[in-house]
């Protein structure tokens, strides 16, 4: 492990076991779904819905959800195919000190690198950003604080863990935003909006509620039927 990422766990963990109410709000937040997910994506729905119905706020959204799409792909591929990188948490040369309440995520067989967290909520910020440099930065500090930090305190992820995943994530969406088939992806998209309005939404609802809670339910189902298949 580098001097980097030791430095800032340590300092980090120095804080373990000092407070009680802020270990479990460290293990709150990172378990609660509507904290993490869903005020982001309600900033999506907020520009898709804006007064005036900008077509370009909506190419936008569309350009954001695909670039989220896009990069938990590759952030998972990157996790499964890069060397093996224990968790804070579960590298005993770091004796870490578990803070109060800590949950036991089932992470311990997982890679750290990169935070597919960092990768998925920085795409979606960099979407917001695009559209809105004030909102978009205010975005950007919400998910760094509120999302990447807690997972650094409970020892779910290195430093450079969220540094890459955050890196990976801005430029799927910068390159999703300024591909040209990103655009004609979202001119087709916006045409079945306006075509299939009923259908649309109701796809635009589940999509928006499986990115909030990062696929969890659809990952729960692929797991049950591969259980079924072995």
């Amino acid at each position: 492990m580098n001097s980097f990422d030791a430095g800032i766990i340590h300092f980090l963990n120095s804080f373990s076991q000092k407070s009680m109410f802020f270990d479990r709000l460290m293990n709150f937040i990172v378990d609660d779904y509507f904290i993490k997910g869903a005020i982001i994506l309600s900033f999506l729905w907020a520009f898709w819905f804006q007064k005036g119905g900008k077509i370009n706020n909506k190419k936008g959204v569309i350009i954001g959800f695909l670039s989220t799409f896009i990069a938990i792909i590759v952030g998972r591929i990157l996790e499964l195919t890069l060397p093996f990188r224990i968790r804070p948490v579960y590298n005993p040369g770091l004796t870490f000190l578990r803070p109060y309440r800590f949950s036991e995520y089932g992470l311990d067989s997982w890679s750290s690198f990169p935070s597919d967290h960092a990768v998925m909520f920085f795409a979606l910020a960099t979407s917001v950003f695009l559209m809105s440099k004030k909102i978009g930065t205010l975005v950007y500090l919400y998910v760094f604080l509120i999302i990447c930090f807690p997972r650094m305190y409970l020892g779910l992820h290195y430093p450079t863990d969220i540094l890459a995943g955050a890196m990976i994530g801005t430029l799927i969406t910068i390159f999703v935003a300024r591909f040209k088939m990103g655009d004609s992806i979202a001119n087709k998209i916006l045409e079945f909006s306006r075509k299939y309005e009923g259908l649309f939404y109701a796809l635009f609802f589940l999509l928006s509620f499986q990115i909030a809670t990062m696929f969890f339910e659809i990952r729960t189902i692929g797991q049950y039927l591969f259980e079924l298949l072995d």
